[in-house]
């Protein structure tokens, strides 16, 4: 999948985007019990947004159960829209 693919699979994904949306705030790693506190949300839709935010490339896990934002495909689709506007 390509950056934009998958910055656009996300308009369909609502617990996906505000799991994105609750790690780029944070800006640190966090735990998918932490987000699903702060989202009030399941720890299993959590998982499962995680999951998939890994498999398109816009997270890293960085431990056991925890993740961070991974800037690099948002980032070449911005740089993208930028360079052909």
């Amino acid at each position: 999948m390509t950056s934009s693919d998958e910055l656009e699979s996300l308009k369909r994904a609502e617990s996906q985007q505000q799991v994105l949306l609750c790690l780029v705030e944070s800006g640190e790693a966090m735990s998918s019990q932490e987000i699903a506190d702060k989202l009030n949300l399941s720890v299993n839709a959590i998982n499962i947004a995680l999951f998939n935010l890994n498999n398109k490339g816009l997270v890293d896990r960085v431990g056991r159960g925890i993740y961070r934002y991974k800037l690099g495909p948002i980032l070449v689709n911005l740089l993208k829209e930028y360079f052909n506007s």
